[in-house]
């Protein structure tokens, strides 16, 4: 009986272990969207427009690359380094925090699914 105890507790710390690795973007809500979009408009949209070039890559082109790598887009939003600097002008943007990535992740791979929501930049 000891030992089957002691089996289900390694088990149990195992599983938490890996459940605190799990990464998890927050909710799109409408809270959500309002902030990101704010967010988007103010520091993202001088420079890129949703599904078109302007003075730097679309940003859907640019999402696109991480849906199935969201946790590498939120890494990218927080140290943003350009990808094709002999193209476009240095971007001037500053790290977000891991909370604001989050949240500017969680939106656009969301306005990039759902390219009929109202919300989305134009």
């Amino acid at each position: 009986m000891r030992g089957s105890r002691t089996i289900v507790a390694v088990l149990l710390l195992v599983c938490a272990l890996f459940a605190a690795d799990v990464f998890v973007l927050p909710a799109v809500t409408p809270e959500l969207k309002a902030k990101a979009s704010e967010y988007y408009n103010n520091e993202c949209k001088g420079c890129h427009r949703w599904a078109r070039k302007f003075a730097a890559p679309p940003m859907k082109d640019n999402v696109a690359q991480y849906v199935e790598n969201p946790e590498a887009l939120v890494q990218y939003l927080m140290k943003p380094e350009p990808k094709h600097p002999d193209q476009w002008d240095p971007m001037e943007i500053s790290p977000m925090s891991e909370a604001d990535a989050k949240m500017m992740a969680s939106w656009l791979l969301y306005i990039l699914e759902h390219p009929d929501d109202p919300g989305r930049p134009k």
